[in-house]
C-alpha cells in the first residue's frame, strides 16, 4: 500500500451504481489521502457536482439505472465548468474510451493501476 498524501483540496468523484464497488473505492483512496465524493448514477452526480465544487477526477462506471455514464458525461461536457475535468470510465464491458473520457479502468482493476491513475490526475 502507499504512503498516506496530504489531503487533495478537490474531490474525486466516483459515479457508480454498485454498492460494494463505491465502498471499495471510498476506502482506497481515503487510506491513500484523497477526498472522495460518492454518487449511485449520473443524476445524483450532476446534483452533487452543484454543491461539491470542481472534481480534479471523476471515476464513472458506464452501466447505471436512472442515468447512464453515456449521458452523464454528455451532460458534464456541456457544461463549460466541467467539460475539462478528467473523466476514466471504470467497466467491466469490452468498450473502448468513449469521447469525452480520458482513460479507462477495466474491472476488475488493480489496485496499483487505480491508484497511477488517480495520482496522475490529482497531485
Amino acid at each position: 500500500m502507499t504512503e498516506p498524501r496530504p489531503s487533495t483540496p478537490t474531490p474525486i468523484l466516483v459515479v457508480d451504481d454498485d454498492p460494494d464497488i463505491r465502498e471499495a473505492l471510498r476506502d482506497i483512496l481515503d487510506d491513500a489521502g484523497y477526498s472522495v465524493v460518492l454518487a449511485f448514477h449520473g443524476q445524483m452526480a450532476l446534483e452533487l457536482l452543484g454543491t461539491m465544487g470542481r472534481p480534479c477526477l471523476v471515476l464513472l462506471d458506464w452501466m447505471m439505472p436512472v442515468m447512464d455514464g453515456a449521458q452523464f458525461l454528455h451532460l458534464l461536457r456541456e457544461n463549460p465548468l466541467y467539460d475539462t475535468v478528467k473523466v476514466i470510465l471504470c467497466t467491466a464491458s469490452g468498450r473502448d474510451v468513449p469521447p469525452g473520457a480520458q482513460g479507462l479502468l477495466r474491472k476488475p482493476f488493480e489496485l496499483e493501476e487505480l491508484l497511477a491513475v488517480v495520482s496522475d490526475s490529482c497531485d
